[in-house]
């Protein structure tokens, strides 16, 4: 049950909505393109997605770092107002939401850089046949 509280902690967080929104947009393309057929109108628009997809892909660890900049400003932010330093509080809020934007990033990127690869196999082949 702790897990559960954990990711409702971030629910409100835009930048972890962005990353899981665009590493699902990718991995749907990418699904797509592996099921699809294999004549020449499905290779062109293979083709124009191998292009867009590793820029997409790309951009998933940096919308984690960017996550991690906004998590330690906040975290820098509530050090300055906070008087008695409640160091609970601080660490639990602004580090927490750093690390997770970033852990989120490099784990999505992953497997849609491993499929990118399988397509980009895929297609090769089927210029080959």
């Amino acid at each position: 049950m702790r897990e559960g509280f954990v990711l409702l902690q971030f629910a409100d967080n835009i930048i972890v909505w962005s990353i899981v929104g665009l590493a699902l947009f990718c991995y749907t393309i990418e699904c797509l393109l592996l099921l699809g057929s294999q004549d020449r109108e499905a290779l062109v628009q293979t083709r124009s997605w191998l292009a867009v997809l590793p820029i997409l892909l790309g951009a998933l660890p940096l919308l984690g770092l960017l996550g991690t900049i906004a998590g330690l400003l906040e975290t820098f932010r509530a050090m300055a107002k906070i008087r008695g330093l409640d160091q609970q509080t601080l660490l639990g809020s602004g580090i927490a939401d750093a690390l997770v934007t970033t852990q989120l990033g490099l784990i999505t990127v992953i497997p849609g850089l491993m499929l990118l690869a399988w397509l980009r196999v895929r297609y090769r082949r089927s210029l080959a046949a």
